[in-house]
């Protein structure tokens, strides 16, 4: 995709997500975050800055049940729309599946159930180790 130019107000969306990497957010959540941190932003700029940044292919964008709800979420590069996401419930935390383990579950999924999934959007939703209260030591 084809970058466009930066503006103040692009570099500070930019900012916050690159800064939480790690996690998704509404526009609304976005812009209390944004303004709370000092910076004067308005909420449709956010809005046009966020289509940008998605079609850039800097954002991931995840479509919520309520067709009305997105998060969003910084993508340092394309390897992030090959594998599954989870997210941690409690603290909003997303991690990443290797791309192989991911190829290796879709070619299951698809030979058993006959069934093509997208895992850009595929989230998978439950605690992360720490909000389970379980340190485990690499």
């Amino acid at each position: 995709m084809e970058k466009g130019y930066n503006t103040k107000p692009k570099e500070y969306i930019l900012s916050f997500l690159k800064n939480h990497k790690n996690k998704r957010f509404s526009v609304k959540e976005m812009y209390d975050s944004i303004i709370g941190e000092g910076y004067n932003i308005n909420l449709a700029t956010i809005y046009r800055n966020v289509n940008t940044l998605e079609n850039e292919g800097v954002l991931l964008r995840h479509q919520g049940n309520d067709t009305n709800y997105c998060t969003y979420q910084y993508v340092e590069n394309s390897d992030c729309l090959a594998h599954f996401h989870f997210e941690c419930i409690k603290c909003g935390k997303v991690s990443h599946l290797g791309a192989k383990e991911t190829n290796d579950f879709l070619r299951l999924i698809k030979n058993k159930l006959y069934f093509t999934v997208e895992p850009q959007n595929t989230y998978i939703r439950g605690l992360c180790n720490q909000c389970k209260g379980v340190f485990i030591g690499i």
